[in-house]
């Protein structure tokens, strides 16, 4: 039997190929790579446009394969940025290649970077990651790769995959502990070891360092503005409201996603989907979506171990929770820094969206609050923090047709 349901996997792919229609890889009015709207006019036949383009095709993958393997947040969030890295670089190198006179195939490079990266965080899977690039390669022709090399495209792609990961081994990523735990009033406290204590060692990808943006003190313990935001969690916690908790659940899991940014990457897919980019526009945009999360995590997981502040249920015992309380420090929210960058980034690619997907990231905020599990303060911080990150990453991005550097 085939793993993680390669079958269908495969078939939706076949599906793909065939039901492409012949629409023109620049068929996207971008105006650049450098934090610039790629919106074009939402077109009727966007759906079937998407149906070419192997970077959303292996994002879904992805997806399918979080769900099948549940992944820490923090692990969640690296595995996408990694591998829409490789997809990006991936078709930049295919894009300036030539393979004995052929151009190599973009969506090829993004099929091979994508196996060897999904191979090497899902190893079981290896075998049915690569019969679905064979399953790419032996499908019809996708409309903007007429006369180009899947070899070479392959090639390109999984020698890209390879650089990604040989990188990524050495990002000081880990869920190690052996970090001193202080002891006061005010102060954090489990019997269990905090939850990735050391995230803020990582390698960021656009920041300068981890407390680049760090967010100034919370409240003090024990002062008004502590008690005053202590006591609207409570007040919240005695009195839910049925939306106010169908809301705390939803963004547990939303979308069904055990690792929310797989929710996120659904959301980004499905614009890449209405405004028709083509293949190296998507793939910029989800590369600078979730490098930019991989950033806002690691800077709150910074300020959550610089100021270690407890819970709102371990500072008054009596808040009921409608939801699980992670285990780490409160200040500040990582939903609200995490899906906050998430959905400036793609408010900024997609400006006449992005009001809304602000609302989303605003929801994803309050959703803790109304669980039980965090201060509006958290959540304010949470949402600023993401703000300073998505415009650094913005003013940070590449230009024009340039790879993003492999550190």
């Amino acid at each position: 039997m085939r793993s993680f349901s390669t079958i269908s996997l495969l078939a939706r792919a076949a599906t793909a190929a065939v039901g492409v229609i012949a629409v023109s890889a620049c068929a996207d009015s971008a105006t650049g790579l450098s934090g610039a709207s790629v919106e074009a006019s939402p077109s009727r036949d966007a759906v079937q446009f998407n149906k070419a383009l192997a970077t959303v095709a292996w994002n879904a993958v992805a997806r399918d394969l979080t769900k099948k393997y549940p992944l820490a947040q923090q692990a969640g969030v690296r595995l996408f940025a990694y591998l829409s890295l490789a997809q990006y670089d991936a078709v930049i190198a295919a894009e300036d290649g030539k393979d004995h006179g052929e151009h190599p195939s973009p969506a090829a490079a993004v099929a091979g970077a994508s196996a060897e990266v999904l191979a090497a965080q899902f190893p079981a899977e290896a075998a049915a990651l690569n019969a679905l690039v064979s399953a790419q390669a032996s499908s019809p022709t996708w409309p903007g790769n007429a006369q180009k090399s899947f070899a070479g495209g392959e090639a390109i792609g999984r020698a890209i995959g390879q650089r990604i990961l040989t990188s990524e081994a050495s990002d000081g990523f880990t869920a190690a502990g052996g970090v001193p735990i202080p002891v006061c009033p005010g102060c954090w406290f489990s019997a269990a070891p905090p939850v990735f204590p050391r995230l803020a060692e990582m390698r960021p990808f656009f920041l300068t360092s981890a407390s680049q943006f760090r967010p100034p003190p919370p409240p003090a313990f024990g002062s008004p503005a502590f008690l005053a935001a202590l006591a609207e969690v409570r007040q919240i916690a005695d009195t839910r409201t049925p939306e106010q908790d169908s809301i705390a659940k939803f963004w547990v899991a939303p979308g069904g996603y055990v690792v929310i940014h797989s929710y996120t990457n659904n959301v980004a897919t499905d614009l890449i989907t209405e405004f028709h980019l083509n293949e190296r526009r998507a793939a910029h945009a989800l590369a600078l979506l979730n490098m930019a999360a991989m950033d806002a995590f690691i800077a709150s997981h910074e300020a959550k171990y610089t100021y270690w502040l407890l819970r709102p249920s371990m500072a008054d015992p009596g808040i009921t929770l409608a939801i699980g309380l992670p285990n780490h420090p409160s200040y500040p929210s990582n939903h609200a820094a995490v899906t906050g960058v998430s959905m400036a980034v793609l408010g900024a690619l997609f400006p006449s969206r992005a009001d809304k997907l602000w609302g989303r990231a605003e929801q994803a905020g309050i959703s803790r609050i109304y669980g039980g599990i965090h201060y509006r303060f958290d959540m304010d911080a949470g949402l600023t923090l993401a703000r300073h990150v998505a415009d650094w990453a913005i003013a940070h991005d590449v230009i024009g047709h340039e790879p993003f550097p492999i550190k």
